[in-house]
């Protein structure tokens, strides 16, 4: 059976695992977070697609004043900042290819995996429709996740704002779950591998090797520590992650077959984009 490779929390009760690990002064912390919408959606379902969306919106509500203050605060942190960037970087990287790409009889495929909300997707989406993108047409939004309910809401949403993206279910590491007869000039992937090991990161890129056109290219992304926020996501959130440096990051990317390879970060050096073509 698939997993949530995000899902990371395993205590049943945080207050009694601090506890047990000899930290009961981080218990009334623990409470404090609660009142942060943020927080407590990081703190009950690990790195979410909604904590992650959260962040990308970047509108603090919480629980009473002291809740949206709290939340205030961790969404104004380096770390939030940086993190909302590689959201905002994915949607510069679709829409660099949509000006690169020559419209003939081709359409242009983009692919987002996992989904998540899909952020980038519809508000990329929304300003092609509006500007009236000559080409919008010919330009295919698709999008997988394994949350089964996530992707029925998300199609729903689809349809119903008349947006080109068709989301389907499945799971990134199981090349059976992908179109068969489908490959795709970008695809995005944000927010996965930092919850994979570096074995199973570089049969991820390998898998998305074979689902790109021979001019596509992987968009996804990577990230360092920052002290703080580590601190309260792994003792308070049981959020576990990988991090990683450009330089490993490029390496994996190279292990799975990838010959051209660039990087960039954000301007707090936490986040890195990579981009990786097929070519």
């Amino acid at each position: 059976m698939s997993k949530f490779h995000n899902r990371t929390r395993t205590s049943r009760s945080i207050p009694q695992k601090l506890i047990l690990e000899g930290k009961p002064y981080l218990i009334p912390l623990y409470y404090l977070m609660l009142t942060s919408d943020l927080a407590r959606e990081g703190i009950k379902n690990s790195g979410s697609y909604q904590f992650a969306d959260y962040i990308y919106a970047n509108k603090p509500r919480g629980k009473f004043l002291i809740g949206y203050l709290l939340d205030k605060l961790l969404l104004n942190l380096k770390s939030a900042k940086s993190f909302r960037s590689r959201y905002l970087f994915a949607k510069e990287e679709i829409l660099k290819k949509i000006s690169e790409h020559t419209f003939t009889e081709e359409y242009l495929d983009i692919l987002a995996v996992p989904s998540g909300l899909a952020r980038e997707l519809f508000e990329v989406s929304e300003g092609l429709r509006k500007t009236k993108h000559p080409h919008y047409k010919k330009i295919k939004f698709y999008a997988m996740d394994l949350d089964k309910s996530l992707v029925t809401n998300l199609n729903r949403k689809s349809k119903k704002f008349n947006h080109n993206i068709n989301f389907f279910h499945g799971d990134a590491l199981r090349e059976g779950h992908y179109a068969k007869n489908q490959n795709y000039d970008i695809i995005i992937s944000m927010g996965l591998t930092e919850f994979l090991n570096d074995p199973d990161t570089i049969k991820f890129y390998s898998l998305v090797k074979k689902k790109l056109k021979k001019t596509g290219k992987l968009v996804t992304s990577g990230m360092i520590p920052h002290k703080l926020s580590d601190y309260l996501l792994r003792n308070i959130g049981e959020l576990h992650t990988y991090y990683r440096s450009k330089d490993q990051l490029e390496s994996l990317a190279r292990e799975a077959g990838f010959k051209e390879v660039s990087t960039y970060q954000d301007i707090y050096k936490l986040q890195t984009m990579i981009i990786v073509k097929n070519h």
